[in-house]
This record gives C-alpha cells, structure tokens and sequence, in this order.
C-alpha cells in the first residue's frame, strides 16, 4: 500500500513538472516570435542593398565597358547598349557617364547623329580617341557634318579604321577630309577595300609620328607607301593589281618590326627582292597566307623569328631546301591548307625533310591532318623536333583514326620523352557521320599516349520521344555548338 501512494506522489510530481516545462515553452515561443519580428523589422529598416548596388563606381563602369566592348558591330554597341544599360538605375547612369573610357569609340556612321558625336568627344575628357568610319555607300553632308566635329580633336586620334566605304566619289571625299590631317598620338590605322591613286599622306612619319600598327587591304601601291620606321606590327593584302614592282620594299627602314601578316596574291617572283635582302631583326611574328611564299621567304631575313605560319605550297622542299639555319628560333610553326582546300595536296619525305631541317627548334606545330603520314611514319622525320611539347592537328575527318600518329606516340613514349600534349581540331563532318563510337574509340586510342584535346568538336544528339495519345515515336536528330574537350591522363 506505501508502494501505491510514492508512486502516486512520483506521478504527480513528473505532470507538475511537464506542466511547468510546457509553460516555459510557450514563453519561449512566445519570446522567439517577438525576436524574429524585432530582426525582421530591423532588417526591414536597414535593408542591404543588391551586391551589385555595392560595387565601387570604377569596377561598375568596367564591367559595363567589358561588355560594350564585347558587343558587335561597335557602333551600336556604343549608340544603342549604353543607352539601355544607363537606363537601368541612376546608379549605372552616373557610371556611365563619368566614365570617359566609355565615350572613347567614335563611329563616323549613318546611324549616328552629330549630337551623339559631339556628346562622345565632350565625355571623353582628354582620353585618347578610336574613330571607326564605316557603312558609307555615298558621301553627303552628314558625313561632312559627323567628321567635321571628329577632327576637331584629331590631336586625340589613338586609331582609325576605315571600310565599307562605297564609290569613288566617296573615297574621294574622305581623301579631301582627312588624307593631309596631322594626327601626333595615332597608333593604329586600319583601311580595308578603300582604293585611291595614291597612298595616304597621314600615314608617313611626317602627319603620324606615333604610328604602330597599321592594317592595308586591297590599297593600290602598297610598296611606294612612306611606312614609319617605328612600326611595330603591319598585315598587307595585295589584290592582284595591288602588288606593285618592288613589294615589301617599303619594310626596309622597319627596323623594330615585331609582326607581319601578308596576304593574297604573290604576282610575279621577279617582282619580289632578292634572296636575303629585307633585313627585320626585331621580327617575331612572321604569317604568310599567300599563293606562292616562296619570294617571301626567301626575301626576309629575321633572326629572332619565332613564330611562322605559311599557306600550303604545292611543295614544301623548294620553299625551305634553301634555307637550312634561317629559321633556327622559330618554335611555333604553323602549316596552313591554301585557298582551294578541294584540291588535296599531299607532302612527301623530300618536303618534311626541308622544314624538320630549316625549323629544327619547334617546341608548338600546327599541321594539317592530311600531313600525318608524311610526318609520322616509320622513317619518323618528326624527331628532328627534339624540344616539341604541343601538336595541333586539324581537319581530321570525323569517323578516322591517326594510326601512324598513335604509333609515333609509342615510339615516343618508348624513348622516354616527355608526354606530348595533342590538339586535333577543326573537324571534318562527312555526310552519314557516325555517332558516338567514333570518338569513344579515338578517346581509347590516344588514351595513357598523350596529353589530349579535343577542340571546337562537333557533338551531335539523337532524341527520341512517346506521344501519350496514340504511342508514335518522334526521332529528332540537333547539334550542340562546337565544344572543347581536355582529356589529361598522363601516360600509364
């Protein structure tokens, strides 16, 4: 019977207590609530704002400028994008408009008006200034009008390019506008298919001291042109009318150029210098998309040559037999098929030979896929290139496998060298292309041989889909855009 009574006593004493904890937990509860409301309305009251709200005004406006730049073509990127992103709030209306970098591009183009020039050259400050004159297929007062307020500033030209310029009349009138103008900070000048009978006066040393990089395509007389000789980077195309009798004369007093471009036509060889006369020691970057590089070649002498790209020629050895220790720095070569990629053109020994010999120093090589044989058969020409580290390979045809390139490997790897990092790119689509097998199969191949990439491949997907009604299968064949691959595996 005492037993009964604790027990009841004990059962008490534990509901007195439930009872107890449970109005603790309403205060509690209670108190909680009355703290989230406090947090909520001091939240409320000190709202932070949008993390883009908080960036400095100078990172803002270069975000903005990131993506004006990024915008094409440039000239509504610099009419319309402004225009819109200022109108998101206040805030990206001041970055803007204090930013002077982003009033820097001018367009002398149709679609401008002269308020907005003249907006662009007040809010530039005195920052230098790039004109783009463009999209003109007549010359009326507006563009009279539009350039007239641009050369006001002409002392803050930093570049100019001038194309899509229609009709003699036109250029005519932009000879009359600007061809005798000083322009003392111009740096780079760009004229793409503006042809007049005579080179233009402001870009010789005289009218632009300050010139760096100038761009010549399809201009008449490109070798009687007066270049600067502090001309670091210069990309001539000759028409086949423009070639003129003494081509890459006008390049003797460019004494620190660093790269060339020269594209087009080559005219006849007895029009070009002689062997070993246009002497560029400063020259690192030398690319030649033309017909025939053989004058070219043989004509440029630069010793610290690093970099040499070269159209495809019907044959390799005559363009490099002739020179076996003139490109001894170059460790970037560069291969390109010529124009007519319908006509293969296949190297032999003799051709391999010649450019392992003149280029034996080549640490980067970009061929075409077609060269694979040639290059890497068992006669192995390739290992001339004791210090190669990179091997681009492009216009592989989808649905092939490079087995004498996956034996070279072997071969390598069997020596002992260093892993080659492989890039084989721009690909070959054939019609009936098969699928995904291919390139598991390629991915096996190469697998544990090399450092491998695959660039821009053209990936493609197969969907297939159930109605609910009737139970009909819908196949749908797309395309993904090209994509890059890097498969780094090490050797095994």
């Amino acid at each position: 019977m005492d037993e009964l009574v604790v027990a009841r006593a004990e059962l008490a004493r534990l509901q007195d207590c439930e009872r107890e904890l449970l109005e603790e937990l309403g205060r509690v509860r209670a108190a909680v609530r009355v703290q989230k409301g406090k947090i909520d309305d001091l939240f409320k009251q000190r709202r932070l704002p949008a993390p883009i709200t908080r960036l400095p005004l100078t990172v803002l406006s270069d975000i903005i400028h990131r993506v004006i730049l990024d915008t094409r073509p440039e000239s509504d990127a610099h009419r319309c994008t402004k225009r819109q992103l200022a109108s998101v709030s206040r805030r990206w209306r001041d970055a803007i408009l204090g930013f002077p970098d982003l009033w820097t591009t001018i367009a002398i183009d149709p679609s401008w008006s002269i308020s907005l020039v003249m907006a662009h050259v007040e809010r530039s400050g005195g920052c230098p200034l790039d004109i783009i004159i463009s999209n003109w297929s007549s010359l009326s007062d507006s563009f009279n009008d539009l350039i007239g307020v641009a050369v006001t500033c002409g002392y803050r030209w930093r570049s100019l390019a001038i194309q899509q310029i229609g009709g003699k009349p036109g250029v005519q009138q932009l000879v009359k506008s600007i061809w005798k103008m000083r322009f003392p900070c111009l740096e780079r000048v760009k004229i793409l298919g503006v042809q007049t009978s005579d080179n233009p006066p402001f870009l010789t040393p005289r009218y632009a001291p300050s010139l760096k990089n100038l761009t010549l395509c399809d201009q008449d007389k490109i070798d009687e042109l007066q270049v600067n000789p502090n001309l670091k980077a210069g990309h001539f195309h000759w028409s086949g009318r423009g070639i003129g009798s003494r081509p890459l004369s006008s390049l003797l007093s460019c004494q620190q150029l660093r790269k060339l471009v020269l594209s087009g036509s080559t005219g006849l060889r007895d029009q070009w210098p002689e062997p070993r006369s246009i002497y560029l020691p400063a020259l690192a970057s030398l690319t030649l998309n033309l017909a025939d590089p053989y004058p070219a070649l043989a004509a440029i002498v630069a010793p610290n040559l690093s970099y040499l790209s070269c159209s495809r020629a019907r044959s390799w050895a005559p363009v490099f037999k002739d020179f076996p220790d003139v490109f001894t720095n170059v460790r970037h070569l560069h291969f390109t098929d010529g124009k007519d990629s319908n006509v293969p053109i296949e190297s032999t020994e003799a051709d391999v030979r010649a450019v392992c010999e003149a280029c034996p120093g080549v640490h980067h090589a970009e061929l075409p896929a077609g060269d694979i044989l040639a290059f890497f058969n068992q006669k192995t020409p390739a290992d001339r290139w004791l210090s190669l580290e990179h091997l681009t390979l492009k216009g592989l045809r989808v649905g092939a496998i490079p087995h004498d390139l996956i034996h070279w490997l072997d071969e390598r790897n069997f020596r002992g060298q260093s892993p080659l990092r492989v890039t084989l790119s721009d690909f070959r689509v054939p019609e009936n292309t098969p699928d995904g097998p291919w390139l598991t199969t390629l991915c096996e191949s190469l697998r544990g041989r090399c450092l491998f990439e695959l660039e821009d491949f053209p990936l493609k997907i197969n969907v297939k889909a159930h109605t609910s009604s009737q139970g009909d299968v819908l196949e749908s064949r797309g395309s993904y855009d090209p994509l890059s691959i890097f498969v780094n595996e090490g050797l095994e």
